[in-house]
């Protein structure tokens, strides 16, 4: 189960506690199919058999059938086990509202057996989850059409996810479709350290320390981080990379830093959750989100290590690709950068190695501020009063 999934279930039951909320997913090898967190339901339906050869849901199911195209074979298991478990679970529950996240499968799938049910059906939609689509000729835009205007509300993760959902409408249908949704971003789950090493102030010539945390992957850009790097050092500023994350493209990604000479300047440190992970973030100089836009158009919505890294109170930067427009004030709250230029994030580093410390630290407080709006206890709430509350009787939710 995706973490953010998990959070805005478990800070839902703890602001709602009244709430029945049962979570189904896919399941995964050696998981159970039935176990509760905090009060919250897990459910977990089998897609393809034998459970040892489900390789298409984790971590993404984009990324992992480009990476074995023969993964696609489990799609249509994918989509059929979908909807018996759904259907299963509403025979057994009395739910008073399903809420699907990801248009694909869950929308689709969930959709008939809401309407079979006369059951509110909301959706959540996530980075390039409708779009890509229209990568299936006539079905894909065929079934937009036919089903996102049958949701009773729509968040979506970003600005850029909405607009590519609306493009697919006339100009009359993106109206209601339009009254109908929100940009609604995930929230953080902020877990800070009990103790912090305070760390030093980073002047021009010392070693600038940068972050990134992200599954490594195309749609990351960490190419362009680390060619902005090979740029600076090259020009004599030294910079250090801690890299949290893993992914497909790992072998990749050590063979271009091997190529760039930047072995003693990036450290993988593999995936990192919980206080450790905001340990990094609150002694990086510089937070770094390169996102770009794919050409097969896979991209991010908002990302929430982003907003991760602005609660904590940490100097972030990132790209007019990767969602954070939405959310950032540039050179107030962040600094942003042009996707998929190498020079300009290396500008961006030089532009931080050279700024006074004051500057860097007033940046970070407003990162703070703002970030602190998007904790799970604020924003729980928003996602309550947009998706759940206005369609509800009782209080039973299924995602």
């Amino acid at each position: 189960m995706v973490d953010f999934v998990w959070q805005q279930a478990r800070y839902l039951k703890k602001h709602y506690s009244h709430f029945e909320v049962h979570v189904l997913v896919p399941h995964a090898p050696e998981s159970l199919k039935h176990e509760v967190w905090e009060g919250v339901h897990i459910h977990r339906y089998t897609y393809f058999k034998p459970e040892s050869a489900q390789s298409l849901v984790y971590p993404a199911i984009w990324p992992n059938i480009k990476e074995n195209p023969f993964r696609l074979l489990q799609v249509p298991f994918l989509l059929l086990s979908c909807y018996l478990a759904t259907k299963r679970l509403v025979k057994t529950y009395n739910f008073d509202l399903i809420y699907s996240h990801w248009f694909t499968p869950q929308g689709l799938m969930c959709n008939k057996v809401a309407r079979d049910n006369n059951i509110p059906h909301t959706l959540t939609s996530h980075a390039a989850d409708i779009i890509i689509l229209k990568k299936i000729p006539w079905l894909g835009p065929f079934l937009v059409k036919r089903i996102i205007p049958q949701f009773k509300a729509i968040s979506f993760a970003g600005s850029r996810g909405r607009d590519q959902a609306l493009a697919f409408f006339n100009d009359e249908q993106q109206t209601a479709i339009a009254d109908n949704s929100q940009v609604l971003p995930m929230g953080v789950d902020l877990q800070l350290p009990e103790q912090q090493i305070p760390k030093p102030e980073t002047t021009i010539g010392e070693s600038l320390k940068l972050l990134f945390v992200g599954r490594l992957a195309e749609k990351k850009g960490i190419t362009f981080l680390l060619n902005a790097m090979a740029q600076v050092k090259a020009k004599g500023l030294s910079v250090h990379l801690d890299l949290l994350g893993d992914g497909p493209l790992l072998d990749t990604i050590q063979k271009q830093v091997k190529a760039l000479n930047l072995d003693n300047d990036v450290n993988f440190q593999g995936f990192v959750n919980g206080q450790e992970k905001f340990r990094f973030i609150q002694n990086t100089d510089l937070f770094v989100l390169p996102s770009i836009v794919t050409v097969d158009g896979d991209a991010e919505g908002l990302p929430v290590s982003l907003l991760e890294a602005m609660s904590a109170g940490a100097l972030c930067c990132a790209s007019d690709e990767s969602g954070a427009p939405d959310i950032i004030d540039d050179g107030e709250t962040a600094l942003l950068f042009k996707a998929k230029s190498s020079d300009a994030l290396a500008a961006i580093f030089q532009q931080v190695a050279k700024m006074p410390e004051v500057q860097r630290q007033q940046i970070a407080k407003q990162a703070k501020a703002a970030g602190e709006s998007f904790l799970w206890d604020n924003m729980i709430h928003q996602h309550a009063d947009f998706l759940i509350l206005p369609f509800i009787n009782g209080g039973t939710v299924v995602k």
